[in-house]
């Protein structure tokens, strides 16, 4: 029988948003003692302003497709575990021009090939599915069935609950202000301690998921972390009625601009993304009350039933983006028991990073699925 040791580590979780939540959640069920830390409240970064989109669509190479693809299949497991709801019936978008046509057919076929069961669609069907969507001047469209959306205040909510109940402690309004650190016999160093103003925590794992925050933590152990800065903002309407019949996630077509994004809560809010071009290191539109006026006015060309609406709040905030576009998830290899946690697609991510690395941290073996993703491909 080969030798094993069953560890009970204290980990501290640095970020309360949807993925600190979830390293914690798994590495608790896993025996873990979690000490979950935030400098403001739970969920209230990146992850309140996240359009919070649950796929694998455009996710490419094949490696992080199949990352994403595999998480957006654990979402079901992940929400019923937490006593959640998840909004399903998948994503719809369409080209206006034949040179938007071709590269959704090009697209699709690639999605396929990987076993991706996006379809292509016409303009009848488009009609039958969403009848109130105005897509005029298409001249064709995909849609995605697996997919959906999920309200990341529900995931936070219920994670620290159940965090709460499984013994953990949790410090809100408290930022870390630096790290302990001890070189190792072999070379590297490992963090003894966590520091909030004049207090420590020992520890024996740090998990950092501060959201855009990351890079500027991973700084305090010396730790050099490439992340854009990337500013986002999401709309929020008050409530409106049903607006789509079976689809999820609504995107304009990417052959035309502006772009705009959409969804709905299930109180009948909907939340609408005016997104930039398709660059990791240009932002979202939002920034001022004028730029969100004209959102709404692109969102109604779509969906006319946005007309009327009314704009509850705004929320603005940066999104954390390693600078390849994919995630750094995986212990440093200069400070040898720091774990990072970050990347864009932070809530479709969510179920498969805390999973695996609750696995590592709490077992000590390295996933090989999460090969590609270490912070050491940036040299």
């Amino acid at each position: 029988m080969a030798n094993f040791t069953l560890r009970k580590p204290h980990i501290v979780v640095v970020g309360a948003g949807i993925l600190g939540c979830s390293v914690a959640f798994h590495a608790a069920r896993r025996g873990a003692q979690i000490t979950l830390v935030d400098a403001a409240t739970p969920g209230q970064g990146a992850t309140r302003l996240s359009f919070a989109w649950i796929n694998a669509y455009g996710k490419e190479p094949f490696n992080y497709h199949d990352l994403n693809r595999r998480s957006l299949d654990m979402w079901a497991r992940f929400a019923r575990r937490l006593g959640i709801e998840i909004t399903w019936g998948g994503e719809l978008r369409w080209a206006v021009t034949q040179a938007g046509a071709d590269d959704l057919v090009s697209r699709a076929r690639q999605l396929q090939s990987w076993g991706y069961p996006t379809r292509l669609v016409d303009g009848a069907e488009v009609a039958r599915m969403e009848p109130e969507l105005n897509a005029e001047g298409l001249v064709l469209a995909s849609y995605s069935d697996l997919e959906g959306q999920v309200n990341t205040a529900d995931v936070v909510t219920a994670a620290v609950a159940a965090l709460t109940q499984a013994g953990a402690e949790i410090c809100m309004q408290t930022a870390v202000t630096g790290f302990e650190l001890a070189q190792t016999k072999a070379g590297p160093q490992t963090v003894r301690a966590v520091q909030i103003g004049d207090s420590r925590i020992p520890c024996d794992a740090v998990v950092l998921a501060g959201g855009a925050d990351t890079a500027q933590l991973a700084g305090l152990a010396g730790v050099e972390l490439p992340q854009y800065h990337t500013f986002g903002a999401t709309i929020i309407t008050k409530p409106l009625p049903r607006l789509f019949q079976n689809i999820a996630v609504l995107h304009s077509p990417r052959d035309k601009q502006p772009h705009v994004n959409f969804r709905q809560f299930a109180d009948g809010s909907v939340m609408v993304q005016g997104s930039g071009r398709d660059n990791y290191s240009q932002g979202d539109r939002g920034g001022d009350d004028a730029q969100v006026a004209q959102i709404v006015a692109d969102a109604a060309e779509y969906v006319p039933a946005l007309a009327d609406a009314q704009v509850d709040h705004v929320r603005r905030g940066r999104r954390p983006i390693p600078k390849d576009g994919h995630p750094v998830i995986g212990f440093a290899d200069d400070v040898t028991n720091l774990y990072l946690a970050t990347t864009h697609s932070g809530v479709t991510l969510a179920p498969i990073i805390g999973e695996l690395a609750a696995i590592e941290l709490v077992d000590g073996t390295a996933v090989e699925l999460l090969a590609p993703f270490r912070l050491g491909r940036f040299g």
